[in-house]
């Protein structure tokens, strides 16, 4: 049986429905304590979710707003270093690997995050047992689970603005131009992801848009569940395709979702009743923050106003952004795909055959990507794609170009331009001569260009029959 106590006055923190009637004469339920399990495994989710958020930089960058971007390139990365002779030493000798951290961090599936991860769960389980024993009579961390569980919900919702806003401004997975030539069987797993994603930017904004919706959510107490519930379906999703496709954020989304379940831990009885068994819920008594009604207003106020910073920040960069590389965005000196009509290399006359590996068979000029090398690429007659670091002298008409995976690779080519789409190219290809003159190639006429919503079909769409 529920015990309970005749009050007067303010009610306790632990009842915010009294905090509207502070003279009304009520039944308050005493505090029920916690039961062991649950308070083991509150001391251990709240000690590592502390150890991910001290040693993870990329739960900490989104919340640095329009700020992190004054930050040095190796205050990025400064927890990591913190923890490497740690994660070296876990990883040769429990594991038998190396876990030197590559430089720059190219991916967050390398071994040593798996390493580091190992390291946050033994960690939280030390912390755990010594806590354990030191604070074993107490009943309940009410208090505490209150706070924890508002970082949580910032920070989630903080990642969820930085990868939300990253496709309502449809950046993150942008088709490059070289996708429209390169041969499908030569995609890697990820750039079939991203090229589906990115071949339609209506379908990116909508998955951008869900995750803004679930970190608007998140900010406010009284919708954080309904914001919880949205953010672990969509991280879900994320998760499945990173696991699928191969993308090398696998362990970091894990850690978004399992955020967003500790949000939802506490009241999964009540959801399993609402979705499952098809009962009634009745009113959430949520423990307040503060004991006045002005204090809980206030930290509603700071909790929504710092939303909104975290919202305003990614706006702000992800605008800039699509002003620069964005499809309205300016482009470069020959940008397009040009097919190499004619190509000359010492002075002699090189034909299209599919055997010589020198030829170019296409230029591809193209805007900067976060995730592409470039902007130039040229595609060999065997189809391969060689990314160019490039540099355009508009005065001078010129363009250097240096190969990222050879640094004694260099060429530096003259451009001149008869008609829009003519191109003449003529300079020195790695030490030797060359003379290549070029056909810009209409965009479009590839049909994964032709985007969009069909509202009107008459049947499936073949774009080869639109080809003939």
């Amino acid at each position: 049986m529920t015990r309970v106590l005749k009050a007067a006055g303010p009610a306790s923190p632990e009842t915010p429905d009294q905090l509207d009637t502070p003279d009304q004469q009520t039944d308050v339920p005493l505090v029920v304590p916690w039961s062991p399990a649950t308070r083991v495994a509150f001391r251990f989710g709240l000690a590592y979710v502390a150890l991910f958020f001290l040693t993870e930089m990329r739960i900490m960058y989104p919340l640095l707003g329009v700020f992190g971007n004054d930050l040095p390139a190796g205050a990025l990365v400064w927890q990591y270093h913190l923890v490497r002779p740690v994660v070296t030493w876990v990883g040769e000798h429990v594991f038998g690997v190396d876990a030197a951290l590559i430089e720059p961090v190219q991916s967050g599936d390398q071994r040593f995050f798996w390493v580091l991860a190992f390291c946050w769960f033994v960690g939280a389980l030390v912390v755990t047992a010594v806590w354990s024993v030191i604070d074993r009579h107490r009943i309940d961390y009410v208090w505490l689970h209150k706070w924890f569980h508002v970082v949580v919900r910032l920070c989630l919702a903080a990642q969820l603005f930085s990868f939300g806003f990253a496709k309502v401004f449809p950046l993150q997975m942008s088709l490059p131009l070289t996708r429209l030539v390169e041969p499908y069987g030569d995609f890697g797993m990820l750039n079939v992801l991203w090229s589906q994603v990115g071949s339609s930017q209506p379908y990116e904004i909508l998955l951008g848009c869900a995750e803004v919706t679930a970190a608007v959510l998140l900010l406010v107490p009284r919708t954080a569940i309904l914001g919880a519930l949205l953010a672990s379906v969509e991280l879900t999703q994320v998760l499945i395709l990173n696991v699928t496709y191969q993308v090398p954020l696998k362990i970091f989304t894990f850690h978004l979702l399992l955020l967003a379940l500790i949000l939802l831990a506490p009241h999964a009885v009540r959801l399993v009743g609402f979705f499952v068994t098809d009962r009634g819920v009745g009113p959430l008594r949520r423990p307040q923050l503060f004991r006045t009604r002005r204090a809980v207003s206030l930290a509603l106020a700071v909790q929504i106003l710092f939303g909104a910073w975290l919202a305003g920040s990614q706006v702000h960069e992800e605008w800039k952004l699509w002003d620069s590389i964005g499809t309205s965005g300016p482009k470069p000196p020959l940008y397009g795909i040009w097919n190499v009509a004619e190509f000359s290399l010492d002075g002699h006359d090189r034909p299209p055959l599919t055997t010589d590996g020198e030829r170019w068979n296409r230029l591809i000029v193209d805007t900067s990507h976060s995730y592409q090398p470039g902007p130039v690429s040229s595609q060999r007659m065997d189809g391969s794609i060689v990314d160019y670091a490039a540099t355009f002298d508009a005065k001078s008409r010129t363009m250097a170009l240096a190969r990222l995976d050879d640094p004694t690779w260099s060429a530096r080519l003259v451009f001149t331009q008869s008609t829009p789409d003519r191109l003449t190219l003529n300079g020195v290809l790695h030490g030797h001569k060359v003379r290549m003159r070029l056909e810009k190639a209409d965009l479009s006429s590839f049909p994964l260009t032709h985007n969009g919503p069909r509202w009107v079909q008459d049947g499936p769409y073949q774009p080869r029959l639109e080809l003939r």
